[in-house]
């Protein structure tokens, strides 16, 4: 039934009544047909590598009983929409789906408005320190000496008791969000004399997918205890970049901090968990055909908690630089990292644990054609603690050999 049937059916009174209905019906249907309709785009990559390591294999080291050489890959296929109406506001959204089956099988999602105010997003997506942070050249898509895509060396991990040691990178660009892509709205500003600022904020870390709770519902996603000591909600994050281009050479710099907001207490206050706050910093120069940077982030209370007597803190850091030089279709890069973890335990034990994990790699890409690259590297990790505490973490190393390619559609 048309809306002018339905209005004579319903009589004088009904169709005065609907009059204003109508008018902004057909007011938002004329606002639609001048955008232009949303346009699904395909777009996505694929990066793939081979492997193979030599390190530390005996009874107890860190390479025992694990593979010497392997396949690995990494691809995904993102679907992005986009129009721009009359006013100028663009509106979007982007989909990113995993190339192989995955337990999250969608990685990242969100929808976006842009416009002479900057860019807003909302859904799941990076928070501002992961988003914007500044990392040294001479890394590529597939190998760095920070958290590259792929890493050979079986590294030793972070403290984070009671839990045991947790495999790690040496990553500079980590925020305090438990899950990354957990669902959050991000706020990108307009570029101001070189100067632009992303912000964040995520109400619960834990929460990305519609099995956590943030789908379709009725009444808010509860708080069970029993499995969400220690997570955190509220979080935010913030960080400021500076880019300047000059006849020849170029600098980027930026900082900035991720902070967790409130954490879920055990039960009865036997287990006391302090808040994370991590900082980033890092600065990257470019003169001609070569270019150089440094940057490192602080982890502060990365695992702190009170159990009865026993008092627990874990904080790390890391550092590196980087260096990267161009010759025409190739680029060959070296990059370092170090990073230090302390762990503390009080109470009865007063016990101070320190690891130290460094990494170096060189570096080759090739641009093979557009959006195809193939790309190599050499790298050496060792890893030393002190006192040596556990069997096969001190005196690590392991030298490993790379070859891959990354092909962006």
């Amino acid at each position: 039934m048309s809306k002018q049937t339905l209005a004579s059916s319903a009589g004088p009174l009904a169709a005065r009544g609907l009059a204003p209905v109508l008018a902004l019906s057909a007011l938002a249907a004329g606002q639609a047909q001048a955008a232009e309709p949303i346009k699904l785009s395909v777009g996505g990559f694929f990066r793939a590598a081979y492997l193979a390591v030599s390190d530390d294999g005996g009874v107890g080291e860190l390479g025992k009983d694990h593979a010497a050489d392997g396949f690995f890959n990494d691809a995904e296929i993102h679907f992005t929409g986009a129009t721009t109406l009359d006013n100028g506001l663009e509106v979007g959204a982007r989909v990113e789906l995993e190339g192989e089956t995955d337990g999250d099988q969608v990685d990242e999602a969100w929808l976006w408005f842009a416009g002479g105010f900057g860019e807003i997003r909302i859904g799941s997506e990076d928070e501002a320190l992961a988003n914007a942070c500044i990392v040294p050249p001479g890394g590529t898509t597939n190998f760095s000496a920070f958290s590259p895509n792929q890493w050979g060396a079986n590294a030793a991990g972070l403290f984070n008791p009671p839990f045991g040691i947790l495999l790690s990178s040496n990553s500079v660009c980590s925020g305090v969000d438990e899950r990354g892509d957990a669902q959050k709205i991000v706020y990108i500003s307009p570029v101001y004399g070189g100067f632009q600022l992303t912000a964040s904020y995520t109400p619960s870390a834990p929460n990305e997918t519609h099995a956590d709770g943030v789908g379709p519902h009725v009444g808010m996603p509860g708080r069970d205890l029993a499995s969400l000591i220690g997570q955190s909600r509220h979080n935010l994050s913030a960080y400021l970049t500076y880019s300047y281009e000059g006849a020849d050479w170029g600098l980027t710099a930026g900082a900035g901090g991720s902070w967790e907001g409130h954490v879920e207490e055990g039960f009865d206050g036997i287990s006391q968990f302090e808040k994370q706050d991590f900082y980033q910093a890092g600065i990257n120069l470019t003169i001609g055909h070569f270019a150089i940077g440094i940057a490192g982030e602080i982890y502060n209370d990365v695992q702190t908690l009170q159990v009865n007597n026993l008092d627990v803190k874990t904080d790390y850091w890391v550092a590196g630089i980087g260096a990267a030089y161009a010759l025409d279709a190739w680029t060959f890069g070296a990059q370092y990292s170090h990073r230090d973890d302390d762990l503390e335990l009080g109470g009865g034990a007063n016990l101070v644990l320190d690891r130290e994990q460094d990494r170096i790699v060189g570096t080759v890409n090739y641009a093979l054609g557009p959006g195809i690259n193939i790309d190599g590297e050499v790298g050496y990790t060792w890893v030393d603690s002190n006192p040596d505490f556990a069997t096969g973490i001190d005196d690590y190393d392991a030298i490993e050999f790379g070859i891959g390619t990354a092909i962006t559609f």
